[in-house]
C-alpha cells in the first residue's frame, strides 16, 4: 500500500504498553507436518496416459492494482463447464482408482485450481504438479480439506496436472467434486527476469533490495535467519484477482505450537479472502544474489481462520488451517519499541525471494491517510538505509535483534509514494491487548490449547466412580496452566455394591429411602435417602418400610421414675421414650416442685434422642419434684406428654 502523511496527530519519542511483554522464538514442531517435502516425479499413482485435457484460451487481464502499492498477479478464470469425475478416465491403481486432469494455458506463468466438494471421502488424495515444478508436492489428503471448497497450492508454469485418487471402497462415478475456477497468475513470480526491473535475486523486486544471504557477515544474521524462517509469501484472491503479500508466524508464551500468523488488514481483511490464502515458506535464495531457491521451499494451503483485524491500526491476526513445514520458526515478539531503535524488515517485494532491509524507527503512532482506500491509520514510521519495501512486502514483519534473537514489532502497512525506503508499520503495543489471549495461550496435556484467561475442566483419572471428585478447573494465565490433572474426560465406572440393613444389595451410584422406625405418625419425618458410593452406604436408618399410624404415638418418662434423691450440682439424665416419631422431633422438658401443681420449663426444643442432661440447681430443692416430657401440640396433632411415675427429692 502507498500512502502519504496526513498530519502528525501523535509523534511520541517512545512507546510502552502498561507492561512491556515479549515471547522468545522457537522452531515449529508439527505433530503431522503437511507438504514439507516433494516426492519424485513418479509420485503420481496413475500413468496419466489418458488425461482429461483442459485448454484455457489466452486471457487478457488488467493488472492495475485496485489500490496504490498493492501487487496484483493475475485473474480468476471461471470454466464455462466445470470438470467433474464423470468426464475423466479412471484407471485402477494400487489401493483404488486414479484419474488425471491436465490444464494447459496460453499465457499463464503459474496456476491455482479451485475445487468444490459435495462430500469428501476419507480415502481421497490429490496430487498436483506444474510444468515447471521441479518436484511433485506431497499428496493432499482429505484431512487437509476444510469446508466444501479449496484453492490448491500454486503451481509453476503454464500447465499443470491434477491427479485425483479414491480408495477401492469409493465409486469414482459417485465422487462429488468439480473443478470450476482457475487462478491464472500472469506476473512471473517464479524468477524470470522482468523488463524494467533491477535484477534482485529472483528478478522481481523493482528497487535495490538485499537477499537474506547478503547479510551473512552481519552479527544479526543468525537472528535474521530465524525471522526469515517465520516469514511467508502469501498468495490470495480478492474480487476475481490474485495478489501477493507477506506475513509472519508468531509464537505464543505457552509454546502451544499453534501457527498464529500476522499480516496487514489490507492483505487479508475478512474471512472470505483469508479462505483463499496459500503460504510459501523458504522462498529465499541459497546465496547472495543467487537465482536458485532454498531446497526447503514448501507451501501451506487451505487458508487461515481470521481471529481479529482492524482497519485503523491495520493488523490482521490469523491461525493457519494446515500446519506449515517442520523447519519453519515461530517468531518471538516484543511490545516495546522506541524512536531510534535499529530495526530490520523481512519481506517479499513483488513476490521476490526473502529480502532484508535495515533502518531505524523515526516516529511512533503517527497518523497517515491511505491514498487508496481512504481513512486514517495510526502507524510507526521506519526509515531504511539499506533496502526498502515494495508492493508484495505488505504485511511483512518489522524486527529488532537483541541477545541473538529477532523480535517481531509489527506488520508493514506501506510506504511513501516518493521514497521506497520510507515505510510504516502497525503499532503492535497499541493492539496487543486485543490479540493477547492467543499470544498467551496454554498447551493442554491432551493436545490443543486454550487462550489466556480461559479455563478448562481436567480430571485426575480417565475413569472414576465419582468423576466430580477427581475434577479440577485449570486456568490459563500468561502461558501457564494452573493445576495438575491431565485427562480431558472422565468416564463413570460402577464401584462396589452396598449391603442393605434389611437384606439384599444396592448398586453403586443408586439410592434408596430408609426409615428410622417402622411405624410413625408421619413416615416422611422419619425418612432419609441412603446412597451407595463404591461399597459405602450413606446414612443410618435401618427400616425398609414405614406405616403411617396415629395410634403409634406415645410418650413414656423413664427417668426419674420417682423415689430418687438428687443433690444440687449433680447432672441427672432425663430419659424418655417417644414412639411414632423419629429423632428429628423436638420435645419440651419441664420441672414441678409441688407435685405437678405448677411447672417451669427446663429445656425447649430438645432433640428426640431419648435423653437430656439436667444440671440440678439449689433453687430447685424440693421433696415433691416431678419431670414432664411433652411433644408440643401442632395444628394437626395433639400434644403427647408423660410425667414421672412418682415424686422425687432434690436437696441442696
Amino acid at each position: 500500500m502507498k500512502l502519504r502523511s496526513l498530519s502528525l496527530a501523535i509523534a511520541i519519542a517512545s512507546s510502552y504498553p502498561a507492561f512491556a511483554d515479549r515471547a522468545e522464538p522457537a522452531r515449529y514442531r508439527p505433530v503431522a507436518p503437511l507438504n514439507t517435502a516433494g516426492v519424485p516425479q513418479s509420485g503420481f499413482l496413475g500413468s496419466g496416459s489418458r488425461p482429461f485435457e483442459l485448454e484455457v484460451p489466452t486471457v487478457v487481464a488488467d493488472l492495475t492494482p485496485e489500490n496504490p502499492g498493492e501487487f496484483k498477479t493475475g485473474t480468476v478464470y471461471s470454466l464455462p463447464i466445470p470438470v467433474t469425475p464423470s468426464l475423466s478416465y479412471w484407471e485402477s491403481v494400487a489401493g483404488g482408482h486414479a484419474s488425471r486432469i491436465r490444464i494447459s494455458t496460453a499465457n499463464a506463468v503459474g496456476l491455482r485450481l479451485h475445487l468444490v466438494f459435495g462430500s469428501v471421502p476419507p480415502s481421497l488424495e490429490l496430487r498436483l504438479q506444474g510444468s515447471e515444478d521441479v518436484t511433485l508436492p506431497a499428496p493432499i489428503a482429505s484431512t487437509e480439506i476444510h469446508g466444501n471448497e479449496l484453492w490448491l497450492p500454486v503451481t509453476r508454469g503454464s500447465d499443470a496436472d491434477l491427479e485425483i485418487f479414491v480408495g477401492a471402497d469409493v465409486s469414482p462415478e459417485a465422487l462429488d467434486l468439480r473443478l470450476d475456477k482457475i487462478n491464472l497468475i500472469l506476473v512471473d513470480t517464479s524468477g524470470a527476469s522482468t523488463s524494467g526491473f533491477s535484477a534482485q535475486s529472483a528478478g522481481l523486486a523493482q528497487y535495490k533490495e538485499y537477499d537474506l544471504a547478503c547479510w551473512s557477515n552481519d552479527p544479526a544474521y543468525p537472528a535474521l535467519q530465524t525471522a526469515a524462517a517465520a516469514t511467508a509469501n502469501i498468495h490470495f484472491l480478492r474480487k476475481g484477482s490474485s495478489y501477493l503479500c507477506s506475513g509472519t508466524l508468531l509464537r505464543d508464551k505457552g509454546d502451544t505450537q499453534t501457527p498464529w500468523f500476522a499480516t496487514a488488514n489490507h492483505c487479508l481483511p475478512d474471512q472470505t479472502v483469508a479462505d483463499t490464502a496459500s503460504f510459501e515458506w523458504f522462498w529465499q535464495a541459497i546465496d547472495c544474489n543467487a537465482y536458485a531457491t532454498d531446497p526447503r521451499y514448501g507451501q501451506t494451503f487451505g487458508g487461515a481462520q481470521l481471529l481479529w483485524t482492524e482497519f485503523n491500526r491495520e493488523p490482521s491476526f490469523l491461525r493457519l488451517r494446515n500446519p506449515p513445514p517442520a523447519d519453519v520458526y515461530l517468531s518471538g515478539w516484543d511490545t516495546a519499541i522506541h524512536v531510534g531503535d535499529a530495526v530490520w524488515g523481512v519481506h517479499h517485494p513483488r513476490g521476490d525471494h526473502t529480502m532484508v532491509s535495515k533502518g531505524k524507527v523515526t516516529a511512533l503512532q503517527k497518523t497517515f491517510t491511505d491514498s487508496g482506500q481512504g481513512g486514517t491509520h495510526l502507524l510507526d514510521e521506519v526509515q531504511y538505509t539499506y533496502g526498502g519495501t515494495e508492493g508484495g512486502s505488505s504485511g511483512s514483519g518489522l524486527f529488532a535483534v537483541s541477545g541473538g534473537n529477532a523480535y517481531w514489532k509489527g506488520s508493514l502497512f506501506g510506504g511513501s509514494e516518493n521514497d521506497y525506503q520510507d515505510s510504516v508499520y502497525s503499532h503492535f503495543a497499541g493492539y496487543y491487548e486485543q490479540i493477547k489471549p492467543w499470544l498467551t495461550s496454554c498447551a493442554l496435556p491432551w493436545g490443543g490449547s486454550i487462550p489466556g484467561g480461559q479455563s478448562v475442566t481436567a480430571y485426575q483419572k480417565p475413569t472414576a466412580t465419582q468423576c466430580a471428585a477427581v475434577a479440577e478447573v485449570r486456568t490459563c494465565t500468561d502461558g501457564q496452566l494452573s493445576g495438575s490433572h491431565t485427562y480431558e474426560t472422565c468416564t463413570y465406572v460402577a464401584g462396589a455394591s452396598c449391603t442393605l440393613p434389611w437384606g439384599g444389595s444396592l448398586e453403586d451410584g443408586r439410592s434408596v429411602t430408609a426409615y428410622q422406625i417402622d411405624k410413625a405418625v408421619n413416615c416422611a419425618s422419619v425418612a432419609e435417602v441412603r446412597r451407595c458410593s463404591d461399597g459405602s452406604l450413606s446414612g443410618s436408618y435401618e427400616h425398609q418400610t414405614c406405616t403411617n399410624s396415629a395410634d403409634s404415638a406415645s410418650m413414656t418418662v423413664v427417668h426419674p421414675a420417682g423415689g430418687e434423691t438428687f443433690t444440687a450440682g449433680e447432672v441427672v439424665p432425663v430419659q424418655w421414650q417417644l414412639t411414632g416419631y423419629g429423632s428429628k422431633a423436638k420435645v419440651n422438658i419441664a420441672l414441678s416442685k409441688n407435685g405437678g401443681a405448677k411447672w417451669s420449663l427446663l429445656k425447649s426444643g430438645a432433640r428426640n434422642s431419648g435423653s437430656w442432661n439436667w444440671k440440678v440447681r439449689k433453687s430447685q430443692a424440693t421433696s415433691q419434684a416431678l419431670i414432664r416430657v411433652c411433644l408440643p401440640m401442632t395444628r394437626k396433632t395433639p400434644a403427647i406428654c408423660d410425667v414421672s411415675d412418682a415424686v422425687f427429692t432434690v436437696q441442696k
